[in-house]
């Protein structure tokens, strides 16, 4: 009874916010486990989804990447990246998963079982590159985007702009423009793509064997009313490193935290956030390998 509460709740606010099903929403929830962690900011090195111009190789090394985790209320998502160094700049593709199951189609009448049961699922796939003009990185992504609810689904595209500049060895400005797009029709309406704007700022300071950095970002979604906040912190010592975020909007609040370590090759990085809408605690798993 709890499960199918709380399905209940998540598609109210999936329909409040004009999106059906998983819907074009699964590209505004964090991709990552240091998204979750430290909140969304167009500045996270290791390379985040909201910002195509963010650092990705800190080697000119190849690099594997995978993400998976929960989202709201039983929402599973993965994510896999490969990312490449070329002669100007990096480049490489990325997949996104978000997925809903056990969901069960009921009318008025009341029954033992339910007329059908069926899932949902939305999907992105393309690619991304970035390279340093100036003192500045600029970033570019193209992404064909999918979703099905029940027996319904729509196809589209979404680009993302984005741009990344460092001032000295201590401050670094990041923004960029997401899901700009369109979407094929589901029951006879487009779905609208979540056109965000976002803008983020990161000061660090280290010293010889331990540093720290802090985030401040805010964002602007055309299906969320108001600006987002987020600020954020991840201290460092040698391998380890351990994040703290918050989130404000005029709807919902959020804590999180993570942490994350390196073994040769490997980085580990998990993330996990609960906030006030009493929907579930998100958690994610990020692995990252340098390749040869």
């Amino acid at each position: 009874m709890n499960r199918i509460f709380h399905l209940l709740t998540v598609f109210i606010f999936i329909l409040n916010t004009s999106v059906f099903g998983i819907g074009t929403q699964f590209l505004s929830i964090p991709s990552t486990a240091l998204e979750l962690a430290v909140g969304i900011n167009p500045v996270l090195d290791g390379g985040s989804f909201s910002n195509p111009a963010s650092l990705i190789l800190d080697k000119p090394n190849p690099d594997l990447f995978f993400s998976h985790g929960s989202w709201l209320a039983g929402v599973t998502g993965s994510t896999i990246r490969f990312s490449r160094g070329f002669t100007y700049g990096t480049g490489g593709f990325q997949i996104r998963y978000a997925g809903l199951n056990d969901l069960e189609f009921r009318t008025s009448r009341p029954t033992d079982n339910p007329q059908a049961e069926f899932g949902a699922y939305g999907v992105s796939f393309g690619g991304f590159y970035n390279q340093i003009l100036g003192n500045t990185r600029y970033g570019l992504a193209m992404q064909a985007v999918s979703f099905q609810i029940y027996n319904e689904s729509s196809k589209g595209y979404a680009v993302d702009f984005g741009l990344a500049r460092t001032f000295g060895k201590n401050f670094t400005f990041g923004a960029s423009l997401l899901n700009m797009g369109s979407m094929s029709q589901l029951s006879n309406k487009s779905p609208s793509l979540p056109l965000r704007v976002l803008g983020g700022v990161c000061y660090r300071f280290f010293q010889k064997d331990w540093g720290n950095k802090i985030f401040l970002s805010a964002e602007n979604s055309s299906l969320v009313s108001g600006t987002i906040f987020r600020i954020g912190n991840e201290f460092s010592w040698k391998q380890l490193v351990i994040q703290t975020g918050s989130q404000f909007s005029q709807e919902v609040t959020t804590v999180s935290g993570g942490f994350g370590f390196r073994l040769g090759i490997y980085r580990f990085q998990y993330g996990v956030q609960v906030g006030s809408q009493n929907l579930g605690i998100s958690q994610m798993l990020d692995i990252s390998v340098t390749l040869p």
